[in-house]
């Protein structure tokens, strides 16, 4: 079997859905024998319009096919004293694909996208982790915060 890290374009729109379908799926987020047509067109067409942009996202290939992703969303904020820039990014949907699990590509695309990070001069990486995914970033440096807050109107 050959791999290979790539960075993700367009061509990759239905392929991330299906990664991204895999991921809800398992999390209990949707059920599968929902209808997930809206869910799937809003997805594609947001991948379609951000990334390389506003989002970039990274991929393994196990003989061609999309095994792993990972995606990067970068934005700017106000700058504060620990980031002069404001440059920040928000790490989500690192999955493997089941049948691919334990073979470290969640381990190289983060380590690929803390990379860009460092490249491009973003100054703050933030994610939410599962348990299964807790540890991989832990050994990368990254800290747990109890202090975050959300609403969802």
């Amino acid at each position: 079997m050959t791999t290979e890290l790539v960075k993700l374009d367009e061509s990759f729109a239905e392929d991330f859905w299906r990664l991204r379908k895999e991921l809800f799926t398992e999390l209990g987020e949707v059920a599968e024998s929902e209808d997930l047509s809206a869910l799937e067109e809003a997805t594609k067409q947001y991948f379609l319009a951000h990334i390389g942009q506003y989002m970039v996202s990274w991929g393994m290939l196990e003989d061609g096919q999309l095994a792993a992703t990972g995606s990067l969303c970068l934005f700017s904020r106000i700058p504060y004293a620990e980031n002069l820039t404001g440059q920040e990014g928000y790490i989500l949907n690192i999955y493997t694909s089941p049948k691919s699990r334990k073979q470290g590509y969640a381990k190289r695309i983060v380590d690929e996208i803390i990379g860009y990070a460092r490249r491009t001069g973003i100054k703050r990486l933030w994610l939410n982790a599962s348990e299964d995914g807790a540890g991989v970033y832990a050994q990368r440096g990254f800290t747990k915060k109890d202090n975050e807050m959300e609403l969802f109107l």
